[in-house]
């Protein structure tokens, strides 16, 4: 493993070329990538993360005309008005795949996600690489999501490159809402930070679902269990009582109160932009602190972007729950 600069990203995109593996920013969170078209490489991501088999990759573009080497031609017109509003950008686009993309990305599914990311270094790196990147979130399966370099290097994979960059929780830090394009339909997947309101009104003609419970993987972070810290992650109530080695992690400092030295604040005034973007740092700060033997968070509303934070803490909360 090795920690590069931005000024080196000629050294990651050569290795990306040669099936190597390259963690490297997006504005949502950390990515760990390999060439999307090579299948020995793209293997060699589910092997670093130790990641099933049967959860498929998003593919990262750098230009808009790559999606028709990577769908099925005929494209759905909604493809293109959605990449137009939302690309470069936190949204993934789910729709069939062409021939060229390997099984092995799709988990023998026969649509493939796609995204262009607005990172610069990601954008970049893609660009110069010269190939579609499959890259998930750069942690081990099921772990938390990484949002900075140092989080990616904690985990000890086996991977060739690390690009350092700025935190990507200066810019949206949780990961992309996904879509799925078919026939008059577009249903999300998964919740993001744009929402299902963003997309019908990009979408005037379609109907947008949003199922509360998806039964098929077609898309990563579907399943019931993800995103979880090491250390036991429950939800702040009334009832729950507080010892010196309990960590809390709130969403808005209250005028008044008296906060233990163990308080992480996601945002001190509620603003649910700043709590999507801390969200995975804060309980990474409360992983690496050796005091803390147990997490206590706070629950959001599920208006708007509070569904995406929802989604991520019921998932990481959800084997203390069961």
């Amino acid at each position: 493993m090795k920690l590069i600069s931005e000024n080196e990203l000629s050294e990651a995109a050569e290795c990306l070329r040669n099936g190597g593996l390259v963690a490297f920013p997006t504005e949502t969170v950390y990515g760990l990538g390999a060439n999307a078209l090579n299948p020995l490489a793209v293997a060699g991501i589910f092997s670093a993360k130790k990641r099933p088999n049967f959860d498929p990759l998003i593919v990262h573009i750098s230009d808009l005309r790559q999606i028709e080497q990577l769908f099925e031609l005929p494209i759905n017109a909604a493809v293109y008005k959605l990449a137009e509003q939302f690309w470069p950008g936190p949204l993934t686009i789910v729709h069939r795949k062409s021939a060229i993309v390997p099984s092995i990305v799709t988990s023998d599914l026969d649509a493939v996600a796609v995204r262009m990311p607005s990172h610069p270094i990601a954008q970049k790196l893609i660009h110069e690489a010269g190939v579609p990147v499959a890259a998930p979130s750069a942690n081990r399966f099921g772990q938390l999501s990484p949002t900075s370099y140092k989080h990616v290097a904690k985990q000890n994979m086996e991977i060739d490159y690390i690009v350092m960059g700025d935190d990507v929780t200066k810019a949206v830090g949780i990961e992309s809402t996904v879509v799925a394009i078919e026939n008059g339909i577009c249903t999300v997947l998964r919740p993001g930070i744009i929402t299902a309101e963003e997309i019908q009104k990009c979408l005037l003609d379609f109907e947008v679902l949003t199922p509360e419970k998806n039964t098929k993987l077609v898309s990563p972070g579907l399943l019931q269990s993800h995103y979880s810290p090491l250390k036991p992650l429950y939800y702040l109530d009334d009832e729950t009582v507080l010892t010196e080695n309990t960590g809390v992690i709130l969403h808005k400092k209250e005028d008044g109160v008296r906060y233990s030295d163990k308080t992480i604040f996601t945002s001190e005034t509620g603003n649910l932009l700043e709590v999507a973007a801390n969200l995975f740092s804060s309980l990474h700060r409360m992983e690496e602190d050796a005091e803390v033997n147990e997490i206590y968070i706070a629950r959001t509303t599920e208006d708007g972007i509070g569904k995406a934070i929802m989604d991520r803490l019921n998932k990481a909360t959800f084997q203390y729950r069961s």
